[in-house]
C-alpha cells in the first residue's frame, strides 16, 4: 500500500503533475492500494449524518447503489427514497469522480463512470450466501455490468465516525497466476467460459442486447472472470493457503484499488461509500499487468468482443 502525499481535493502541490499522475496510475495497475487520508478527501458532516441514519434493515439487496447517469437509487425497500440520502450519494459520487479525474488524468478522458454504492451494514459475521460473502477473498466481476476487458477501479471511503474498516488482500492476479494451483483454477474458468454451452448462451445474450433486450452482453473474458470470482470464494484451500495482507482503514480514510486484480475481503466495518470506474484498455500504462492479459495468455486467444485471431495456446503458455 502506498500513501498519497502530493494531491488533495484542492489539487496538486509542487510536483511534475503529468509524471506523478502516471506514476500513481501504473502503481495501481500493478496491484498497489493507494491510501488517501481524510484531510485530502472529505465528506460534509451533514451528508455523513444523513447516510448513517439509514436503517440497515431497509435494504432489499446487499448494498444501496446510485447511478450518476440517471440520479436513481436502488436497493431500498419501498418506492420512496429519502431526498437527503439521494443528495448525499450524488454529492459523494460527483466529488469522488472529480477527485479521481484530477489524480488519474491518463484514465479520465475515456473511463466509464459506473455506479456509486453505500454499505450501511456491519460486515463482520454478515449472513450472506457463499458467492455473495464479502469476507472471502475474491476479485470483482459484475454479473449485470460486463467490462469486455476494461478494468474495474474503485474508490472507497470509510464514513464511520469511530470504527476502522478492515480488509484482507492477497497478491495481484499476475503474481498468483505463477502459482500452479491458482493457474489451474484460472485455466478451468477459461475452459468453462469457452465451453459450447457457455458460448452459445453468450451469443444468445449478445443477439438479445443488439435488439434492445436488457441482458448483459458478456464476452468470454467476462464469463471467465465471473467464474473466477465464484470459484475463489468456494475454494477453501485457496482461502486458507494464499498469501494474505491485512489493512485497517481509519474513519474518514479513502483508498483506490483495481479490484479486478487484487483479491480482497472485508472482515469488519460499517458505513462505507464507493465509486466505481471502468478504465478502458487503451488508457492502461501497464496492460501486461491486467487480468485480461493473464487470461488471454492462458486461453491462447483474444477473449473480448473483437478480433478472435488465435495466438496459439502452446506459444502463449511458453511466453508466461
Amino acid at each position: 500500500m502506498i500513501e498519497l502525499t502530493d494531491y488533495s481535493d484542492a489539487g496538486w502541490s509542487g510536483v511534475d503533475v503529468a509524471a506523478r499522475s502516471r506514476f500513481y496510475c501504473e502503481q495501481l495497475e500493478r496491484g498497489e492500494i493507494l491510501f488517501i487520508d481524510g484531510a485530502r478527501f472529505g465528506l460534509p458532516e451533514s451528508d455523513r449524518a444523513a447516510l448513517m441514519k439509514l436503517a440497515p434493515d431497509s435494504l432489499r439487496q446487499k448494498n444501496i447503489s446510485y447511478a450518476p447517469s440517471t440520479g436513481q437509487v436502488a436497493g431500498l425497500r419501498g418506492a420512496a427514497t429519502d431526498r437527503n440520502l439521494t443528495d448525499a450519494l450524488a454529492r459523494y459520487s460527483a466529488a469522488a469522480v472529480r477527485f479521481c479525474a484530477g489524480l488519474l488524468a491518463p484514465y479520465s478522458a475515456t473511463w466509464r463512470v459506473e455506479l456509486a454504492s453505500f454499505r450501511p451494514v456491519e460486515e463482520h459475521d454478515r449472513p450472506l450466501s457463499i458467492t455473495e460473502r464479502n469476507d472471502l477473498l475474491h476479485i470483482d466481476a459484475f454479473p449485470g455490468r460486463p467490462t469486455n476487458g476494461a478494468r474495474i477501479l474503485r474508490f472507497f471511503t470509510n464514513i464511520h465516525p469511530d470504527e476502522k474498516r478492515v480488509w484482507l488482500t492477497s497478491d495481484p492476479i499476475p503474481k498468483l497466476a505463477a502459482r500452479g494451483e491458482f493457474a489451474a483454477m484460472m485455466l478451468n474458468c477459461v475452459r468453462a467460459a469457452d465451453s459450447p454451452a457457455s458460448r452459445a448462451l453468450g451469443q444468445l445474450m449478445h443477439g438479445a442486447a443488439r435488439i434492445g433486450v436488457a441482458l448483459p452482453d458478456r464476452s468470454s473474458y467476462d464469463r471467465a472472470m465471473l467464474r473466477l470470482h465464484d470459484n475463489m470464494k468456494r475454494d477453501a484451500e485457496f482461502q486458507a493457503d494464499c498469501p494474505k495482507h491485512r489493512h485497517e482503514f481509519a474513519p474518514g480514510a479513502s483508498w483506490l484499488v483495481f479490484t479486478d486484480t487484487i483479491p480482497h475481503a472485508v472482515l469488519a466495518g460499517q458505513f462505507a461509500l464507493e465509486q466505481s470506474f471502468f478504465v478502458a484498455r487503451d488508457s492502461l500504462l501497464a496492460p501486461d499487468a491486467s487480468p485480461l492479459a493473464v487470461i488471454e495468455r492462458l486461453a491462447g486467444r483474444v477473449m473480448t468482443k473483437q478480433d478472435r485471431t488465435s495466438v496459439g495456446l502452446r506459444g502463449a503458455l511458453e511466453r508466461q
